[in-house]
């Protein structure tokens, strides 16, 4: 067999300062969540294997939302590894008014082939909701802290910034998107900046399953050495929500 490519479903969030679909408060309230899981083998001129798992689950209570995100993704080409990497978030929002929420998150991730051995943040912002009908726009502003260590160049602590802009539109009861963008720069260096895009399309398919098309796109302008400044990535699969 040439090529043999087998998706049995996708990652709903990535690494990073995580995007996803703005969450209001009080629209889903109990507990709820997500669980994914991918597995990409091709075989012939050249044998990768690619899989990953991710688990979410949130509680809204129609005064805040809280929500943990789990993901873990291995890769191997030729029999050798080129993907090793993991993630978790968790964040907490907290109702100010029907259009402003204030934002706590923690986050802790790996990333074997950017030679991150460990990245830990915590941060806190508020954010601003603008329309609330069926397209809906938000700003984000706010700062975390930041122990990052490197292979080769050991651990550092630092603040950055956080500033974002998301939209979300829903075209009608099947077919929904969502665009997040971040500006993410150093505080003590303006210049040492990261962004990260993600645009993302939902199809519902039934009432737990969604088929999901998402692209990222994501900058560093200063990476470690022999890291490329930018990544790009697509992915189209299949969601089951619970």
């Amino acid at each position: 067999m040439k090529k043999l490519l087998i998706f049995v479903s996708i990652l709903t969030y990535s690494f990073a300062i995580i995007s996803i679909e703005p969450k209001d408060i009080g629209k889903k309230k109990g507990i709820s969540g997500e669980i994914g899981l991918s597995l990409e083998v091709n075989s012939g001129n050249t044998n990768t294997l690619s899989s990953s798992i991710s688990a979410k689950v949130e509680y809204d209570n129609n005064r805040s939302l809280k929500y943990a995100l789990f993901s873990y993704e291995y890769g191997e080409s030729n029999s050798k590894k080129n993907r090793d990497r993991a993630f978790f978030h968790l964040r907490d929002l907290k109702r100010i008014d029907n259009l402003k929420v204030w934002e706590i998150y923690l986050q802790i991730q790996k990333d074997d082939f950017k030679d991150q051995k460990l990245r830990a943040l915590i941060g806190t912002g508020p954010r601003i909701k603008f329309f609330n009908k069926d397209t809906k726009a938000y700003v984000g502003i706010g700062i975390f802290a930041i122990r990052e260590d490197i292979k080769n160049l050991g651990k550092s602590d630092y603040f950055r910034g956080n500033f974002y802009l998301a939209f979300k539109r829903r075209f009608n009861e099947n077919v929904k998107a969502a665009f997040t963008t971040y500006f993410q720069p150093k505080i003590d260096k303006f210049k040492d900046y990261e962004t990260t895009s993600f645009l993302q399309f939902s199809i519902k398919l039934s009432k737990k399953l969604n088929l999901l098309i998402k692209s990222r796109y994501d900058f560093d302008s200063t990476p470690p050495l022999g890291v490329k400044k930018y990544d790009f990535s697509q992915k189209v699969g299949i969601v089951y929500s619970f």
